[in-house]
């Protein structure tokens, strides 16, 4: 018998970084997705520490003067979700922050204030309450801030997922910006639902980078309820009908009065910013109670239920096209 035989097997197999299965497999493969609390940022309490940043800290300071929204169960990260974060960013009047580009894929949902402007490779976005703005990966961005209240916008990134591959690049701007197809094109040359131009090859996302709140009312209003007397909105790329971008799925949420949702589950995980209302989210066991401008997460396969007390409408940001490109989407809705 060698010497190495008499070495236990566990640290012989340590000793070239090789793990046995037999003992970890169950661990390995969960019956159900591993799920997380729901988390609740309420705007009673981010009201206040949104304005001491404003005062607090300049611009000078900050490349953006941003509030993480960070999960306990993700320790050493400002994760918000297994793959998405969230923000809330400040703007105040006169300021603006510098252009730079990243691998992330971004948007911006905008919570309060008006006047300010996000430039997107050279695409000036009005930033009204509730637009949203995209800035896809890879693409230049900057805001700047022309009007004369203060700015508070949610920054919803797929940080965490760029940051599990290991693939993050940053770049600071000015810089060259690449042929974008139809993104090149002006926002009302895409305003209308089945007319495009013929134009150049389609983006991987979205070539409509602002999606005002105006439409957006204006199609919840016209849209028939689904069964449970609610209304979900898909905000879309208009040249493919599918996700805004290929990491970040976004839907808008109406809920009337008295109106409760099916329940449902999914293997997608969400944070929702409550543009408008006040109800109240069972997830399981766990319930919380939200009123506008209130971010909280949508949990990983727990039973989901929204009730509006007052008229609600919900942004919400899911990981739900990502999963369905690579098959792991699965959902389940009670009748």
């Amino acid at each position: 018998m060698t010497q190495e035989h008499h070495i236990p097997l566990l640290d012989a197999l340590a000793a070239v970084h090789v793990q046995p299965l037999w003992d970890r497999y169950m661990r390995l493969n969960t019956r159900e997705p591993h799920e997380h609390a729901a988390l609740h940022w309420p705007w009673s309490t981010m009201s206040e520490l949104v304005d001491r940043a404003s005062r607090e800290v300049s611009m000078h300071e900050a490349e953006r003067r941003a509030l993480l929204l960070t999960h306990p169960d993700f320790p050493g990260t400002v994760f918000t979700t297994p793959t998405l974060s969230g923000a809330l960013q400040i703007l105040l009047p006169g300021e603006s922050a510098p252009p730079h580009r990243h691998t992330l894929a971004a948007l911006r949902l905008v919570m309060s204030g008006s006047g300010a402007v996000t430039v997107v490779d050279g695409k000036r976005c009005l930033m009204e309450p509730g637009d949203l703005v995209l800035t896809p990966a890879m693409s230049w961005h900057e805001h700047v801030h022309e009007g004369g209240t203060p700015m508070v916008w949610f920054d919803g990134l797929d940080y965490p997922l760029a940051r599990q591959l290991q693939d993050v690049f940053f770049e600071h701007g000015p810089g060259p910006i690449p042929p974008r197809g139809l993104a090149e094109l002006s926002d009302g040359a895409m305003a209308e639902g089945g007319l495009l131009p013929d134009a150049p090859a389609a983006t991987r996302y979205s070539p409509l980078y602002r999606y005002a709140w105006s439409r957006v009312h204006q199609a919840l209003e016209a849209m028939t309820p689904s069964k449970d007397g609610s209304k979900l909105l898909r905000y879309v790329n208009p040249v493919d009908g599918g996700a805004v971008m290929p990491t970040i799925d976004c839907h808008a949420h109406r809920i009337d009065a008295g109106l409760s949702t099916a329940p449902k589950r999914t293997t997608a995980t969400a944070i929702a910013v409550v543009i408008e209302g006040e109800g109240e989210t069972r997830f399981g066991e766990q319930r919380i109670s939200w009123q506008q401008h209130d971010v909280f997460t949508l949990p990983r396969w727990a039973w989901t239920e929204h009730k509006a007390i007052q008229k609600s409408t919900l942004f919400v940001m899911s990981d739900r096209e990502l999963l369905r490109r690579i098959d792991h989407l699965r959902e389940e809705q009670l009748s």
